[in-house]
């Protein structure tokens, strides 16, 4: 090492488990006593982990929250059937398993914190919905390669047609999202695109 040269400090390697560990206590912290009950304190001593630990990945209560729901976000598997409405029949069986597996207890605590913060609501979807609604975005690019659909549809957009039915069932009138409820939702969804977002010929005249 020249003169001139500092060393090189390195940094504790993030431990994976530790990352589990809180994310998973922060989650079992808020089924139990919800957004506004949540505390640091009570993450911590649930996770067995340091405070130091702990703020050195999420500094905010916020932070935190974010990260432990978007961790209960699975990767939507990338399924190329070959056409529109098959990409679309695994995109919503796959979005409805992973809904289905979150606990309406923390829905009505959490959504409220969404409403009325801005910066939790841009976070949180950032880490839950973005995922999702980039691996719809891939399915509507292909349909349109395809000459299925026609430009001008936002992919967040067609997420609502997806997802907003399925939330209904299940989180509004408590009902399981059987194979033929999604079945519908596909279709519709399908022919929602469509109507929005027409192939060049067979737009109107």
């Amino acid at each position: 090492m020249t003169p001139n040269e500092a060393p090189v400090r390195r940094g504790r390697r993030r431990s994976a488990a530790a990352d589990e560990a809180i994310l998973a206590a922060a989650l079992e912290v808020l089924r139990l006593d919800g957004y506004g009950g949540l505390t640091m304190g009570a993450v911590i001593k649930r996770s067995g982990t340091s405070s130091a630990t702990v703020y050195r990945r999420w500094p905010t209560k916020q932070d935190l929250v974010a990260a432990a729901l978007g961790s209960l976000s699975q990767t939507v598997p990338d399924v190329d059937t070959g056409s529109l409405d098959g990409d679309l029949a695994a995109f919503v069986t796959a979005v409805a398993g992973f809904d289905c597996v979150d606990p309406e207890d923390l829905a009505v605590d959490v959504i409220s914190e969404l409403g009325r913060n801005a910066e939790f609501h841009a976070q949180v979807t950032e880490k839950f919905v973005g995922p999702r609604v980039a691996a719809l975005k891939d399915i509507i690019v292909r349909a349109r390669r395809r000459g299925e659909l026609g430009t001008g549809l936002s992919p967040g957009v067609a997420y609502g047609f997806v997802t907003g039915p399925i939330h209904h069932r299940v989180h509004e009138q408590g009902e399981p999202a059987t194979p033929g409820f999604l079945h519908s939702v596909a279709v519709g969804s399908a022919a929602a695109f469509r109507a929005l977002a027409p192939p060049a010929d067979n737009r109107p005249g």
